[in-house]
């Protein structure tokens, strides 16, 4: 006698409460995960954002409050990708929308405001750096909580992806006393504003990676000049340093510190000349772009460099302490340099980390007929100053 099977077979397109096809079920739940797959393996090739440093620094000047730091764009997925709109949501403490800057493709290739990017392409599996473009905001405004949303195209025909990105940048409290590192009218002839070239330090570039260089160390750095009455900076055509009117000004320590680490020795270039080094040199000691130099350790986090100085001319060595307004070295043209300039900057550590805005104290700013109250704060490109 046959016994009946434990289970009955299964029906087929039956009309029975029961009835299933199980090969039918199946690829229906195969399709499904498929479908539910396919949505995360987009989601996570999808691009990300975050901010270099992750918390930026808002600094406060006297025309506003500016903010310095680099949005950076990963691309986990196998296509490249095109930037096409970005924008900067700002709300208020209580979560009340209060402003928005933006730029996108409305208009036509010329006119559009995204071209201000210069660089919009996402490669796949690589980065991009956007300098954050919008910078500048009134003195009032609350910029502890902005939301960036970034748009990308994977090309014509193919859905655009969006990723965002909150951030709470919170003001910078100086913890040096700081006055300007020169004396008389000083220019400052590039600074770290939207156009400065100090802010824009592509860490994908194959120079920061090949030293393992993660972080902007010249954010809020300066390059300070000594130019006549009518904005001249040599005299003649300027073809040796002594004809420019900064060589040999004396550079001050901008605080209270101890000299941490110098070099003195290389010679000052000509204008139009190149630096004493090639490119293979340069790819084994980075600092020789700074020519002859003087870092102070201000002993709170905080270190100043003094760049380009004067071939001969450093007047400290290191382990002693300097005072605020004390004569270090002269300005010159050693090194990285094109001109005759101090490059100054203030960072957070001894080699290349983060750069930290400076304050200098009593500055005076040129204002026509005379100049400005003093005041405490930044400076930045094209501004004429002078403190006691």
């Amino acid at each position: 006698m046959r016994r009946k099977p434990l289970f009955p077979p299964l029906k087929k397109g039956g009309t029975g409460g029961f009835a299933f096809d199980l090969r039918t079920a199946l690829k229906q739940i195969t399709a499904a995960l498929s479908i539910f797959m396919l949505a995360n393996l987009a989601h996570a090739a999808a691009p990300q954002a975050s901010a270099l440093p992750a918390q930026p620094l808002i600094e406060r000047g006297r025309d506003g409050q500016s903010l310095n730091f680099d949005l950076i764009f990963s691309n986990p997925g196998p296509e490249k990708r095109e930037l096409v709109r970005l924008e900067a949501t700002l709300y208020a403490r209580d979560g009340r929308f209060i402003g928005q800057r933006r730029l996108d493709r409305n208009g036509d290739e010329n006119t559009m405001s995204i071209a201000t990017v210069p660089n919009r392409e996402l490669p796949a599996g690589g980065k991009l750096v956007v300098f954050n473009p919008f910078q500048h905001f009134p003195a009032d405004a609350y910029l502890g909580d902005i939301r960036y949303e970034a748009t990308f195209s994977a090309g014509e025909g193919k859905p655009e992806e969006k990723t965002t990105l909150t951030l709470a940048p919170r003001a910078f409290a100086p913890r040096t006393e700081l006055s300007l590192p020169l004396r008389g009218p000083v220019f400052v002839h590039d600074g770290h504003d939207l156009y400065g070239h100090h802010r824009r330090l592509d860490i994908t570039g194959a120079m920061t990676m090949h030293f393992g260089i993660k972080a902007n160390f010249m954010r809020y750095a300066h390059d300070f000049c000594i130019a006549d009455e009518q904005g001249r900076l040599f005299r003649n055509d300027g073809g040796k340093p002594e004809d420019w009117f900064g060589f040999g000004a004396p550079v001050l320590a901008a605080g209270d510190g101890t000299v941490v680490e110098l070099h003195d020795g290389m010679a000052d270039n000509r204008k139009g000349g190149p630096p004493p080094f090639d490119q293979a040199a340069i790819m084994k000691n980075l600092k020789l772009f700074l020519g002859n130099y003087v870092i102070v350790d201000h002993g709170n986090g905080e270190f100043s460099l003094f760049a380009h100085l004067r071939n001969g001319s450093v007047a400290v060595k290191p382990g002693q302490k300097v005072a605020r307004g004390e004569r270090i070295a002269q300005m010159g043209m050693s090194g990285d340099a094109f001109l005759v300039h101090l490059h100054y900057q203030l960072q957070s550590g001894l080699d290349f980390e983060e750069g930290l805005p400076a304050y200098f104290a009593n500055v005076r700013f040129a204002a026509g007929d005379d100049w400005s109250a003093p005041s405490t704060g930044p400076v930045d490109s094209g501004d004429v100053v002078e403190s006691d």
